[in-house]
């Protein structure tokens, strides 16, 4: 999710707890902390890099255990230094407790991750012992059913435990809402289209409004599904990477490596050839892109993928008659690492 729901999570559960003499800080603190995974991509500066770092340690169990316990020492050295009889800032914290400081911050945390794992992007919680990536594709990026209700909560109602209760608890149901809608929408499509070839991922407005991705052999076939309407009639048809080219990519360049390694549904976006692709000298220019970036919705689709005029998230290669790579370049936005630029292949 973007970091604006995720530190409005954190506050929802500060004003949650018991209170007892909370200090102005706390939900402040709990907001840092709900949003403190995501300060990987500050140690991002490559887009290569940003796959491969962005969600990683700092969004995995262990990762997440560790950065806890950091946020724990603060809020202990902070509560120390408050004078008495106001007490500890919530009960959690009971006598000073270090351990219930730790448990708070990792469960602020472990939330997080759990939002996380409700897009597709991707997020790598076993780290460092597997690189699975869990995807659950039930959650937008962005999902105003679930930005705004925290929002207006805490502009209204923030002293109100039990709204700020109910509120937590839809950021648990709401996701598992979301989940259990595409579930049973995929049987429904796979079993009146009979192929097990179909997946919903996430569009902007989901749960209402779902991408559809269909494999058909060498293609795939993709259209915007709202559940108040049919099947879609029409879809857009992009052609999957050929193989043997894929395959050879893969083995001369690390990004392709890694790119290949990340992509759920790549395709094969524009061949410029050397006589329409300005400045090469004899090499076509191939463009891939992973189908799950974008949206259906076109206006939509401008803002997430093509700021600045450059489609984001596409990975190119120029390669000449002979087969030959001459250079690589990976595009992603502004604050996933930009754009690469044109580099030589990079075997290892």
């Amino acid at each position: 999710m973007e970091p604006v729901t995720h530190a409005l999570s954190g506050a929802v559960i500060a004003f949650a707890l018991p209170k007892q003499a909370q200090a102005w800080w706390f939900p402040v603190w709990a907001m840092l902390v709900a949003i403190s995974p995501d300060a990987d991509v500050f140690f991002v500066h490559t887009p290569l890099q940003y796959i491969e770092y962005h969600r990683g340690i700092t969004h995995s169990f262990a990762g997440g255990w560790a950065l806890a316990l950091f946020f724990a020492l603060l809020l202990f050295l902070l509560d120390r230094t408050r004078r008495r009889p106001h007490g500890i800032v919530a009960r959690p914290l009971e006598n000073g407790s270090l351990i219930g400081a730790w448990g708070l911050a990792y469960l602020i945390i472990l939330h997080h991750i759990w939002l996380d794992c409700m897009n597709s992007y991707g997020t790598q919680v076993f780290l460092p012992f597997s690189e699975y990536r869990v995807r659950w594709n039930a959650l937008f990026i962005v999902d105003p059913l679930l930005l705004l209700p925290l929002a207006c909560g805490l502009i209204f109602k923030r002293n109100s435990r039990p709204v700020m209760l109910a509120l937590l608890l839809w950021t648990i149901l709401y996701p598992l809402g979301a989940l259990a809608t595409r579930v049973g929408l995929e049987a429904s499509l796979r079993t009146n289209a009979q192929t097990e070839a179909l997946h919903l991922v996430p569009d902007a407005f989901t749960p209402f409004h779902w991408k559809l991705i269909q494999s058909r052999e060498e293609l795939w076939d993709v259209a915007g599904y709202t559940v108040f309407g049919n099947s879609p009639k029409s879809f857009t048809t992009y052609a999957k990477p050929p193989h043997k080219l894929w395959r050879t990519l893969g083995e001369h360049d690390r990004t392709f490596r890694i790119y290949q390694r990340y992509a759920l549904y790549p395709a094969l976006d524009t061949v410029l050839h050397s006589t329409l692709a300005t400045g090469l000298t004899g090499a076509d220019e191939y463009i891939f892109s992973d189908l799950r970036f974008g949206s259906t919705i076109p206006f939509v689709d401008k803002i997430q993928v093509q700021r600045d005029g450059t489609p984001a998230f596409r990975i190119m290669a120029r390669i000449l008659p002979d087969g030959t790579i001459t250079a690589v370049r990976f595009v992603t936005t502004t604050g996933a690492g930009g754009d690469s630029g044109w580099n030589p292949p990079f075997p290892d």
